[in-house]
């Protein structure tokens, strides 16, 4: 051998070409083979080695050519000849034949150095860049489901935030809620109270010496709901609405008046409908009738249905009033929640008109407690003017001022504010109840992300394991069609050829 050669993969075409080994129609002579390789392939061949060989080649290049007539020549198929030495077979001679097309010319070079230049170039590029971008994504995928896990831990404690917030469980929320916000304010209101009775006289009074002391004249009771509310026995709002001057107006402005919840409940007298009472009973049920007349008459309003002149008086046991009051129906009527029974130190807070009152009158006093505590700090000179009865010591008043100051922080405060809404408020309660129902929702939305994430990561991950399987399985390919083809241009030129950048 003179000496080594050495070719660029992609300009083995090229260099077969310049040395004139290969035909410059090769392109159309190639053609040509592959007719009688699909020729070929249409025989039927028993041996399965042989069939295996075929069916792993789509294309059949030289090298599998060369592999899958080796295989048939091994096979009794292949080794039945005639006398003249050929095949008998006709699968073995197709495949014969097209051996021979690939070695006339050296078709089967250049059907090799394609091979390498296609696979080499395109194919192996595009399998290691499709299994590259799969990880890619993979990564991306597990980087977005760690993401999502803190976002889930985040979303977990905001919700238990907003639960311990409130103060309920979560599984109920619209009656957690409610049930929440009516002892709440109701322990509030305990508060509010104490604090009006520790303080509430004692202010009051020196605050009606100071009025009367700078109006010069006396004056009607100062702060009377502040007043009613600091006695030791809380009044019903009933009474309430009798002692303190303009409180009825208010709570009438406000659609809180005792009156008019009463008449929620009150049946109203239908028009034109007049029933007498009947039965030893004597019960008078309220009802007048405009225009009298029958049922059905032309004065009333046919109701669609027949009152009996004999009425049956059924006693059930255990009922001396003889009412049926399983024939009653209901059907249609709102019953509106009475709150009678409830304590009236809640009724405070949770009736708009005497919270509103309140907080005035608290301010107030708060007012004035402040401007006193400033005149007994300057050194008692502008506190005898008011007379023995407001003759107290700075830190007696800073007392009270703290109180107070307390006070209107438990009338002003958001919480109270929020307490209030969700007892009073439907919507609030609404809006509330659905800003938990998001949260908890906002608690799924990562993990069901999450497991979109994960199918998405398996099937890149299957999809880069196939492309690096193929890539493995080309790169054989390519090293052995390299191996091949070296060794018979060596065996041509009597000299080394290595074919270079194959990747292998």
């Amino acid at each position: 051998m003179s000496g080594d050669l050495a070719v660029q993969c992609s300009k083995l075409i090229e260099w077969l070409l310049a040395r004139r080994v290969i035909p410059e129609d090769y392109t159309k002579l190639l053609a040509a083979v592959q007719v009688r390789v699909a020729e070929a392939q249409k025989e039927q061949i028993t041996d399965e080695a042989s069939r295996k060989l075929i069916l792993q080649h789509e294309e059949v290049h030289f090298l599998a050519a060369k592999k899958i007539y080796e295989a048939i020549q091994r096979s009794p198929e292949g080794q039945a000849k005639s006398l003249l030495g050929s095949h008998t077979h006709p699968g073995a001679a197709k495949w014969k034949a097209v051996m021979d097309a690939y070695r006339k010319r050296h078709l089967g070079w250049a059907s090799a150095a394609r091979f390498l230049i296609q696979n080499v170039s395109y194919e192996l590029t595009a399998l290691t860049k499709q299994a590259s971008a799969c990880e890619r994504q993979v990564h991306d995928c597990v980087a977005r489901q760690v993401e999502l896990d803190r976002q889930e831990a985040n979303a977990k404690a905001r919700y238990r935030e907003l639960l311990n917030d409130l103060g309920i469980e979560g599984f109920d929320v619209r009656s957690e809620l409610r049930l929440r916000a009516k002892q709440d304010l109701c322990l509030l209101s305990e508060q509010v109270i104490d604090l009006l009775r520790r303080a509430g006289q004692d202010t009051a009074s020196k605050y009606q010496v100071f009025a009367e002391h700078a109006a010069e004249r006396p004056l009607p009771e100062v702060l009377p709901l502040f007043r009613a509310l600091s006695t030791a026995e809380l009044p019903s709002m009933e009474a309430l609405e009798e002692q303190v001057p303009g409180f009825r107006e208010l709570r009438l402005q406000k659609g809180q008046s005792l009156d008019a919840d009463a008449n929620v409940h009150e049946v109203p007298a239908a028009k034109g409908l007049e029933v007498e009472a009947a039965g030893t009973d004597g019960i008078d049920w309220g009802i007048t009738c405009e225009g009298g007349g029958e049922s059905g008459g032309s004065g009333g309003i046919n109701w669609d249905f027949e009152v009996e002149k004999e009425v049956a008086t059924i006693e059930p046991e255990g009922v001396s009033a003889g009412i049926d009051w399983g024939a009653v129906s209901f059907e249609g009527c709102e019953i509106a929640e009475v709150q009678g029974d409830a304590a009236a130190d809640e009724a405070i807070l949770a009736d708009a008109a005497a919270r509103d009152l309140l907080a005035r009158e608290v301010a107030e006093a708060l007012a004035f407690l402040v401007e006193r505590c400033g005149d007994l700090a300057l050194g008692g000179a502008a506190c005898e003017e008011y007379g023995p009865k407001v003759q107290q010591s700075l830190a007696e008043v800073e007392a009270l001022r703290d109180l107070m100051s307390q006070l209107e922080g438990l009338l002003s405060a958001r919480r109270t504010q929020r307490l209030v809404l969700l007892v009073s408020s439907k919507r609030y309660l609404e809006r509330t109840a659905q800003r938990v129902e998001i949260s908890k929702m906002q608690c799924g939305k990562p993990a069901s992300r999450r497991a979109a994430l994960e199918k998405v990561k398996a099937d890149q991950m299957a999809e880069a394991g196939r492309s690096r399987t193929e890539t493995q399985q080309l790169l054989t390919a390519i090293k052995e069609v390299k191996e091949d083809l070296e060794a018979e241009l060596t065996a041509h030129f009597k000299s080394s050829v290595r074919i270079l950048n194959t990747s292998t």
